[in-house]
């Protein structure tokens, strides 16, 4: 590893123009904004980036900004695709950005079984053999799933680093981190977890909801890194983190893009075709970040 591994990581939002066009000066004042607010480590541009929807050229605006602001050991730029091909040429190309940490969704839209799967991140490593692949597992939004066997098979891949698991509960989990070896990180995409997961072994989280309420999020890193908090004071973080939660709809995308503009930071329409947001949600979520200013 080129440097010590946080406990968490913002999974950020993307923003565009009015016209639905990359904000590509927005994307900065974001980057900078977040790291105004404590957070220091971002995967990006991801789910919560709204990647599919993104070229590759617009892709790599992100990950060039990203690493303009926080810095090669503290972005993970996400390079993951359905082919192989466009994955590799991605990667290739942020490390010529500046990338070192690199993350890569399983090959998604048709299900990919464990030999191919094997292959697409061997071939990511072989492409950039200085940088340090994270194998992102979203089995119900990719359709490709891998197993904790599978899991451990990948960790012995040179140049695979470390794992993020979105879509599962924590005892699901924690069955990845039982089955790769001692000290290789392993993720949550679960943000409520966060606590849970790193007690029972894992590493940390990927936590979208960081964008809109960075605060419970690192403060829970905080308090885990601190062998004096009590688990009253991890309650009380716990519960910080449930209200953040639930005041996004756990996460929902529009929800997301909301509670960043009600930072104050760049934010714009989604380009992923969802339902607006809730008005009395929104309502809900605008005083509550005020009560945060």
């Amino acid at each position: 590893m080129t440097d010590p591994m946080p406990r968490l990581i913002c999974a950020t939002t993307v923003p565009f123009d009015a016209a639905g066009d990359l904000d590509a000066a927005g994307l900065t004042r974001l980057f900078q904004g977040l790291a105004e607010s404590g957070i220091g480590d971002v995967f990006t541009p991801g789910t919560t980036g709204e990647f599919t929807t993104l070229d590759d050229g617009e892709r790599l605006a992100v990950i060039e900004a990203a690493l303009a602001t926080f810095g090669p050991p503290h972005v993970y730029a996400h390079v993951g695709a359905a082919s192989t091909r466009q994955a590799v040429a991605l990667a290739r190309r942020a490390r010529d950005l500046g990338a070192t940490r690199f993350a890569a969704i399983t090959p998604y839209f048709v299900a990919a079984g464990p030999t191919a799967t094997a292959d697409y991140f061997r071939s990511l490593a072989e492409a950039v053999p200085e940088g340090e692949f994270f194998v992102y597992v979203f089995r119900d939004r990719a359709s490709t799933d891998v197993t904790p066997t599978e899991m451990a098979h990948l960790a012995t891949i040179s140049g695979i680093a470390g794992a993020k698991v979105s879509g599962l509960d924590t005892p699901s989990a924690l069955e990845y981190v039982k089955a790769v070896p001692a000290g290789w990180p392993v993720y949550s995409g679960n943000d409520r977890e966060m606590l849970r997961f790193v007690r029972g072994g894992g590493q940390g989280a990927v936590a979208g909801i960081s964008g809109v309420f960075p605060e419970p999020f690192i403060a829970a890193a905080a308090a885990l890194d601190d062998p004096s908090t009590t688990d009253r004071a991890l309650a009380a973080v716990q519960t910080r983190i449930d209200r953040a939660v639930d005041l996004t709809l756990t996460g929902d995308f529009a929800m997301l893009k909301a509670g960043v503009a009600l930072r104050g930071l760049p934010s714009g329409p989604l380009r992923i075709a969802v339902e607006a947001p809730d008005r009395v949600a929104v309502d809900r979520l605008a005083e509550a970040i005020a009560a945060t200013a």
